[in-house]
């Protein structure tokens, strides 16, 4: 388990100098309770302006990640915890799947099958934008209902898990779904693929920052990870934590996050 996280404050300029490509969680990093400020937006970029690549990944459904592709300031969006990946090209937009549209399809098929029972074991719903959604399954324990408690969340997963379906939960969503992919996973191969930076030049060049225990596989596949301060509930459940953390939450510590990092790269620093 990695130590405590310490203070964003407390990094060295150094380690952010050479950052040049920033994963992020959307959903509690980016937002607050839903909305994007105006203010986040203009960090994203000022980012993008100072050539340092915004990927949001997130657990949200194919559907907004279309939308994030071609309207944000933003370099590729990788959707669905993993299962599918999207960037601008040539005027419109590329798609890189994590497997075959129908092993996708069919896949979620039976994992909704599985839901069906579990909503009426623990009243646990799919989320809003189920019908957006190419290959995950959403549950909605925190954002037009509940919260539901964390141990009726808990058992959710676990009984996904008991039928050999991988589930995580986000701030809003249990995520679940079959198949290899997380969010690690197609970071990975889409920074490799797209961008051409893989091995030693991850680790040299790439940062996350997330909120959630669905972000753990980042936050233990990269050495330089930073959590937005609302992280604090989830942290003693967590295996893999983030390296530093913000001291301002949400959107606002995704804020302090660009901040630092453009100040970090100034010419002259």
């Amino acid at each position: 388990m990695r130590a405590e996280p310490q203070p964003l404050a407390a990094c060295p300029p150094a380690v952010l100098a050479h950052k040049d490509i920033l994963l992020t969680d959307v959903d509690d990093t980016l937002t607050c309770r839903g909305r994007l400020a105006a203010s986040t937006l203009a960090a994203m970029e000022a980012l993008a302006g100072a050539g340092i690549a915004v990927i949001p990944v997130t657990g949200g459904c194919s559907g907004w990640a279309d939308h994030m592709a071609r309207a944000w300031p933003v370099a590729a969006v990788i959707a669905e915890g993993g299962a599918v990946a999207l960037r601008r090209a040539g005027g419109g937009l590329e798609r890189l799947y994590w497997a075959p549209r129908e092993t996708l399809a069919r896949n979620q098929a039976q994992v909704l099958a599985v839901a069906g029972e579990l909503q009426q074991a623990y009243g646990i719903v799919p989320a809003g934008d189920q019908d957006f959604r190419i290959a995950d399954v959403a549950l909605d324990h925190a954002q037009d209902v509940g919260p539901l408690p964390a141990a009726d969340v808990q058992a959710v997963i676990a009984a996904l898990q008991e039928r050999g379906i991988r589930a995580r939960a986000s701030s809003i969503h249990v995520n679940a779904w079959i198949g290899d992919f997380d969010k690690e996973a197609m970071a990975r191969r889409c920074l490799a693929r797209w961008f051409g930076v893989d091995g030693q030049a991850r680790h040299r060049r790439v940062l996350f920052i997330g909120d959630a225990p669905n972000d753990e596989a980042l936050f233990a596949a990269l050495p330089d990870t930073v959590a937005v301060a609302n992280i604090a509930p989830h942290l003693l459940g967590l295996h893999a934590r983030p390296r530093w953390i913000t001291a301002a939450s949400h959107g606002e510590g995704f804020e302090e996050l660009a901040s630092t990092l453009l100040e970090a790269r100034r010419p002259g620093r």
